[in-house]
């Protein structure tokens, strides 16, 4: 072999791994471009697509009983929603858990029975420091009876607040959206805006066409309070199913309040009087 032939093979040699090297960039040159052309494709798909929107209320549990148990509204100001119970003569703000207010309210309402009841539940961040969890139970349209506890950390006053939620529902907090268990108290909606306002924004008034306590006929309000207590009652049942009818204690006397048929009847009257009332709502 002569000596001009032997450095034609080893130039040539030398040439393959230069020609694969640029074959290989070329290569990754094309795969680059077309994954770029794809991510265009698809980022020009998601801008034609309509943005889904933001579920407002708690879903029901995958797997539970969905959609037959009451819906929460989420703010992003859930902490202003809640209003801390005047009966607790705690100062301080309600707690916020999963996106909402720990200002609870549970109702147990059978007329068959003669049985309505409420329970309240709070989760209070104290204004001077420290937490409490507030209870108040008893008969519908009376005070009851109240009790808190003091707590020095978060955890401590929210694994509270939880463990009697389970109790008195049968359901984890994370769970409230379910169906109520058994005869377990229900948890139920409440119109915050109303409750901060002190349920006034109309007044309750009652027909009167007997003449009892000499009164002419026509329409006599309520009392103050029992206005408020039908006030709150009216918007639990706007918000809520099943709680057309409900049992009122006022002194002596219960009444059966008919919030379809708007009547009220004197339930431990001998003559079972039934009467007309109405909602009012004054002009501004």
């Amino acid at each position: 072999m002569t000596i001009r032939r032997s450095v034609r093979l080893v130039e040539k040699a030398r040439k393959v791994p230069r020609r694969s090297a640029r074959l290989a960039e070329k290569a990754r040159r094309a795969a680059a471009a077309e994954a770029a052309a794809a991510r265009r494709k698809h980022s020009k798909k998601r801008r034609g697509r309509k943005a889904r929107p933001i579920p407002r209320t708690l879903p029901a549990k995958k797997g539970g009983k969905g959609g037959t148990g009451p819906k929460y509204s989420v703010s992003s100001d859930a902490s202003a929603m809640g209003v801390v119970d005047p009966e607790s003569n705690i100062r301080g703000t309600i707690e916020v858990l999963d996106g909402s207010p720990c200002d609870v309210m549970l109702v147990r309402v059978d007329p068959e029975k003669n049985m309505d009841k409420f329970f309240v539940l709070q989760l209070i961040k104290r204004a001077e420091g420290g937490y409490a969890v507030f209870t108040r139970w008893g008969r519908t349209g009376t005070s009851g009876q109240g009790l808190g506890k003091s707590y020095d950390t978060r955890d401590d006053a929210v694994r509270c607040f939880k463990e009697k939620f389970q109790e008195k529902v049968g359901l984890v907090w994370e769970d409230r959206a379910d169906r109520t268990v058994g005869d377990k108290y229900r948890f139920i909606q409440q119109n915050f805006e109303e409750k901060r306002g002190g349920y006034t924004s109309a007044k309750w008034q009652y027909w009167v066409d007997d003449g009892v306590d000499g009164k002419a006929t026509g329409w006599y309000d309520y009392t103050p309070d029992g206005s408020v207590m039908v006030e709150r009652l009216f918007h639990e049942n706007s918000i809520n199913p099943r709680l057309t009818n409900r049992l009122v204690d006022s002194g002596f006397f219960s009444y059966d309040v008919d919030l379809s048929n708007m009547t009220q009847t004197n339930a431990k009257h001998a003559n079972r009087k039934a009467r007309k009332i109405r909602r009012y709502v004054m002009s501004a």
